[in-house]
Order: C-alpha cells, then structure tokens, then sequence
C-alpha cells in the first residue's frame, strides 16, 4: 500500500466505484455503503470490504476486492492484514467488548480461486456449518456454485494459532 492510500469506511459517493470494483468479482455491496471499508488514495476507491460482527468475537467477512488494474499491488493483503490485527475496529456495528484479548474467529466464502490468497493470510478451509447465517445458505442452491466453487474459510485469533 503507497504512503497516500487510507483505510476508511466508505461514504454514499463511494458507492459507484465500490461497486464496479465488487462487480469484476462477480459481488455486490453487502447492506449499506456505510458498513464499507474502502482503501482510497487520491480521491479514488482501490479496494473494499466488509466485515459484520455476528456474534460477540465472531466475524464475517461479507466481500473483498481490489480493483483489477490494482491487484498484485499488496491492496488486498494490506486491507485483510488490517482486518485480522483488529477485526473489531473494521466493524461498522461492532458488538460491545466484553473483555478484551478474548479469542476470535473470522471467517469468508472464498471463491474457489481465491482460496490460495486467503491461505496465505492464515485461514484455513473449514465447512459451511461455521460460516453464520444466512451466509452459508447463500451458497446452498446458488446456479454458479458449480463454477463459483465456494470454499469456506477461517481464520483463528488467540486460539494458539495465528
């Protein structure tokens, strides 16, 4: 990531090149535009995401994308980075902490391909019962998953393993 670029939630104007960027992963906005992340230099959006804290401890993260001229410039990988260091904080709605340094658990739909990327973050595949509603169900009868081939992933904070 340049010393320009900056992590921030996103804002209605955002929406249009947060969208197309999602749109070339064949994704959407999950929600609100608000409940965003966005990586944004020089006034335009280079990648997004979104994560939602489902229960206290346990996230899920909705999308991620980077734009396509973009990838291979470390943007994906600095936003997840950014997430697994503090996943609360990337939280647009985060349940209240209860005590901190409590283990936690996020966990992603990898399109079959980007399974490696995570991977490469430290998530490791794990089966659609983990992934919360109704997240997991989006999968269950979707047309595309033949060529989607969703892999269900995890990633484990403060569990011994990180």
């Amino acid at each position: 990531m340049t010393r320009g670029a900056q992590i921030l939630f996103a804002v209605q104007n955002d929406e249009e090149e947060l969208r197309e960027i999602l749109w070339a992963y064949e994704m959407d906005i999950s929600g609100e535009i608000e409940d965003h992340l966005i990586i944004k230099e020089d006034g335009k959006v280079l990648a997004g995401g979104k994560m939602i804290e489902y229960e206290h401890n346990r996230y899920f993260l909705a999308v991620l994308g980077v734009k396509q001229e973009r990838c291979d410039q470390g943007l994906g990988g600095a936003l997840l980075g950014e997430i697994i260091r503090n996943p609360g904080a990337f939280c647009k709605n985060p349940i209240p902490e209860l005590n901190s340094g409590a283990a936690s658990q996020i966990t992603t739909v990898s399109r079959g391909e980007a399974a490696g990327f995570y991977q490469k973050y430290g998530f490791e595949p794990c089966d659609f019962a983990e992934i919360p509603e109704p997240y997991r169900e989006q999968c269950r009868d979707c047309p595309e998953k033949e060529n989607c081939k969703p892999v269900p992933m995890r990633f484990m904070i403060g569990f011994g393993k990180e």
